[in-house]
């Protein structure tokens, strides 16, 4: 019959060899390393990933934009938007890392929203989608301090080319706008032919309105401003861009990309 005798615990006496490092020490120093590769680890919802907001007023638009960036490690959209509005909401719930949004989008478009998240959230990084390589839209966009400006007929990776170097503290513009930008620092055109530098903001909201089809008393409620307010903003509007008749406000819009046709 075998002894059920327990077998005594084994305590080394032995003096530790000189110049060894502790067991203690190494196990501090491989915990560190651990915390320091999980810190950098790009997977789940670690503290590496970039959070984003997609906006585009066409849902298979903003669809494909997120199957696109989540593929891509490191990077996750935690939120959508059709318009700009809904934009400066998610900003404000979700907190995201940078914002990918069209220019051309109803209610609140890209450059007014660009404008307004420069105001409230400075440290904001802002990319600007756009069929447009027009000269005063990317002249808008710079202005107002956009970080990025990428064609919608490029490649899909440009877009995550673009936020990756954004996001290290960099901007990128798509070969066309960059080109253009280099052509208007070598002949700078005047500022007036600049269409968002002749308004004011709330201006260009009411522009963006009434070039929706909203009558006055209907801006007036979007923006709970009196339509006594509305009409005076619509006066000064047509003063400072020599038009006579709504009419003609729509169409300034639309040479402008400010609406799509």
């Amino acid at each position: 019959m075998e002894s059920t005798t327990p077998s005594a615990a084994v305590i080394s006496t032995a003096e530790p060899t000189p110049g060894a490092i502790p067991d203690k020490a190494i196990n501090i120093h491989a915990a560190r390393l651990h915390e320091t590769i999980e810190s950098h680890r790009i997977d789940g919802y670690s503290q590496s990933m970039i959070s984003i907001v997609v906006a585009d007023d066409h849902g298979i638009v903003r669809e494909g934009l997120r199957r696109l960036l989540e593929s891509e490690p490191g990077l996750k959209v935690c939120g959508e938007a059709a318009d700009g509005r809904e934009v400066l909401e998610q900003v404000a719930s979700a907190k995201p890392d940078i914002v990918v949004m069209d220019i051309t989008m109803p209610r609140l478009g890209g450059l007014e929203t660009l404008e307004r998240l420069r105001k409230e959230h400075k440290q904001m990084k802002v990319i600007l989608l756009s069929a447009h390589s027009d000269p005063s839209f990317i002249q808008s966009a710079i202005s107002l301090g956009a970080d990025g400006y990428v064609l919608k007929d490029g490649r899909a990776s440009e877009i995550v080319t673009a936020i990756r170097e954004v996001m290290k503290g960099g901007s990128y513009f798509s070969p066309a706008v960059a080109r253009e930008i280099v052509d208007q620092l070598r002949a700078p055109r005047p500022a007036s032919e600049d269409p968002f530098k002749l308004l004011s903001g709330r201006e260009r909201e009411v522009l963006h309105l009434i070039a929706d089809g909203l009558s006055a008393k209907e801006v007036a409620v979007e923006l709970s401003i009196s339509t006594k307010t509305v009409e005076a903003h619509r006066t000064s509007l047509m003063r400072k861009l020599g038009v006579r008749k709504a009419t003609e406000l729509v169409r300034y819009a639309l040479r402008h990309g400010l609406i799509e046709p």
